[in-house]
C-alpha cells in the first residue's frame, strides 16, 4: 500500500469510520471524548472558554449530526446540518469524517467535506471540499473528497479541493488553493504578490 493510501485510511479510521458496522457507529462516550479533545485545543491556542463561542458551536453540532448520521438517523442528522448553517454559517456535512480535536474559532464560510484527522485547525473562512471534475476517485475522505493528516493549519481562506492527502502537520497560507498532495510537516504558501501598473502609470 503506498503512503498516500496508509495515511489515508489512517485518517478514516481517526475519524471514526472504519470498515466495519460496530465501527462506524460511535459511541456518545467516543463523541463526549472528541467533544473534550475540540476543547483542549481551543484552549492550547489561548482562546479561553469554547462552550460560548459559535466555532466551538458548529463542532458541537456536527458531532451531533455525525452522530445521528452513523446511527441511521438520516433526517435528524441533516436538520442539525441545516440548523449549524443557520446558527454558525457553517457548511459541515454529516458525512464528514472529523477526528477530535478540531479548531474552528470563525465558523462562518467555513465549509468542511471530507476527512480530517485530529487537531486540525481552520482560519477564517477556509474550506475542503470537492471539484467536479473528479466525482469518483475516493482516497478516504469520500468521492472526489480530499483527507486531511493529523496537525495540519489552514490559514484564512486557505482552500484544498479535489481528491488530495495534505499530510500530518502541513500547513496551508492564507489564501492558498491546493490541488495537488502536501507531504509531512510542508507548508505551502500562495505565490509572492506583485503590483501591476495602474491605469495612469507611466509607460
Amino acid at each position: 500500500m503506498s503512503e498516500r493510501a496508509e495515511t489515508a485510511a489512517r485518517g478514516i479510521h481517526l475519524a471514526g469510520a472504519s470498515g466495519s458496522a460496530g465501527e462506524r457507529r460511535p459511541s456518545w462516550a467516543q463523541i463526549r471524548a472528541a467533544l473534550a479533545a475540540d476543547r483542549a485545543h481551543w484552549h492550547r491556542r489561548g482562546h479561553g472558554s469554547a462552550t460560548l463561542r459559535r466555532g466551538y458551536h458548529a463542532v458541537w453540532l456536527y458531532r451531533l449530526s455525525r452522530y445521528s448520521h452513523e446511527r441511521g438517523w438520516r433526517m435528524a442528522a441533516w436538520l442539525l446540518w441545516l440548523v449549524n448553517g443557520w446558527w454558525t454559517g457553517a457548511d459541515i456535512p454529516p458525512s464528514s469524517r472529523i477526528a477530535g480535536g478540531l479548531f474552528l474559532p470563525y465558523p462562518h464560510g467555513a465549509v468542511i467535506a471530507g476527512a480530517v484527522g485530529h487537531d486540525v485547525a481552520f482560519g477564517l473562512q477556509a474550506s475542503i471540499g470537492g471539484l467536479l471534475k473528479e466525482p469518483d476517485q475516493d482516497i478516504g475522505g469520500g468521492p472526489g473528497l480530499p483527507v486531511l493528516g493529523d496537525g495540519v493549519v489552514l490559514e484564512a481562506g486557505a482552500i484544498v479541493l479535489g481528491a488530495v492527502l495534505v499530510a500530518d502537520r502541513a500547513r496551508i497560507g492564507p489564501r492558498t488553493i491546493i490541488l495537488k498532495d502536501v507531504q509531512i510537516g510542508e507548508t505551502v504558501m500562495p505565490q509572492p504578490w506583485r503590483p501591476l501598473p495602474g491605469r495612469g502609470a507611466a509607460a
